[in-house]
């Protein structure tokens, strides 16, 4: 049998778990959210009790799986089917998101909702009057003549990105950074959440 100081240690890690299911329960309507699972990765029986305090390996694990895809018609709401992040300028440096809420500043620059900029492959993007369209492969254009193309990049270890506010990651060299050569984006759309609520109910 587990001792005492063992299911302290359990109980530890399920207040953490709770923590994560809270998060991932106030994050299900936050575009491009993804589910956060900490997982136990032996049972308490294989927990070596010893004469310190015990410790129970456990994994923070992300899930990337794409979220549903839900029209907006707004222009500048985007969506990458498939593999793929944003890339956005904050102040603590590049950060990725799935989230494709896009808006326009006073300048005239796309941004994310926070007023970050949304990188181009060329730098911030710049908007003309006239007539918006953003291409499949990211390219946008201004009545027809293109003026910038959306950045968009994948990892090799999305696991390694380091997990920020809401829907962004930051990659401190260690995910395997990597260009996604024909990017799948939808224009009108947003991925939602992939958060299933009854699942986290449950495990809660």
């Amino acid at each position: 049998m587990a001792d005492i100081a063992t299911l302290g240690a359990a109980m530890d890690l399920q207040i953490s778990q709770l923590e994560h299911i809270s998060n991932n329960l106030a994050n299900a309507s936050t575009p491009g959210f993804k589910a956060v699972h900490l997982l136990m990765l032996k049972d308490l029986e294989e927990v070596a009790v010893t004469e310190e305090e015990p410790e129970i390996p456990s994994e923070l694990v992300v899930d990337f799986s794409q979220g549903i895809p839900q029209k907006t018609s707004n222009i500048l709401d985007v969506t990458i089917q498939g593999d793929g992040f944003f890339v956005i300028q904050t102040d603590q440096g590049l950060a990725y998101t799935k989230n494709g809420t896009f808006t326009v500043n006073s300048s005239n620059q796309i941004v994310a909702q926070d007023g970050s900029l949304v990188m181009g492959t060329s730098g911030p993007i710049t908007l003309i009057d006239g007539q918006i369209n953003i291409a499949q492969d990211g390219s946008i254009s201004v009545d027809g003549n293109e003026i910038g193309k959306l950045k968009i990049v994948d990892f090799t270890n999305r696991q390694a990105l380091v997990k920020a506010s809401g829907s962004l990651y930051y990659d401190e060299g260690q995910a395997g950074l990597k260009a996604v050569e024909k990017p799948n984006i939808q224009s009108g759309f947003l991925e939602l959440s992939n958060v299933n609520v009854v699942r986290e109910m449950a495990d809660m």
